[in-house]
């Protein structure tokens, strides 16, 4: 699993970082210490759940397009990522609504990064 304090130092427009579950719940991570969330707190497992099920839509056409690296949906206010961990588990990162960037790409070198990741990589 990816160390969520590792994501908010990456990148000062990163605003929030967490693993979500299959059930749409937060593993781990939370909002950077000094930003405020958009959404009311209410909302945020609902949110969570409809990124989650979003993101695993697309697993029927792995077989011919390859494996999903991850979503970005631009929003006016907010970017949001969405990355596979495992079969399970999703990464939802949301930035500032910054201009085209290679903030994926490096979040996907820093997923790259982590042990089990590594141990995959080496199969």
């Amino acid at each position: 699993m990816p160390n969520i304090e590792d994501l908010l130092r990456q990148n000062s427009s990163v605003r929030f970082a967490a693993i979500i579950g299959p059930d749409g719940k937060m593993i781990k991570g939370g909002m950077r210490s000094e930003t405020k969330s958009l959404e009311p707190a209410s909302k945020a497992e609902q949110l969570y759940l409809q990124w989650t099920t979003m993101h695993r839509s697309g697993r029927d056409w792995n077989k011919y397009l390859g494996r999903r690296r991850y979503i970005l949906d631009k929003r006016e206010l907010v970017h949001v990522y969405t990355f596979n961990l495992d079969d399970e588990n999703i990464l939802l990162v949301s930035t500032d609504p910054v201009g085209t960037s290679d903030i994926g790409d490096s979040i996907l070198e820093l997923l790259a990064e982590t042990p089990t990741n590594r141990a995959k990589t080496r199969k």
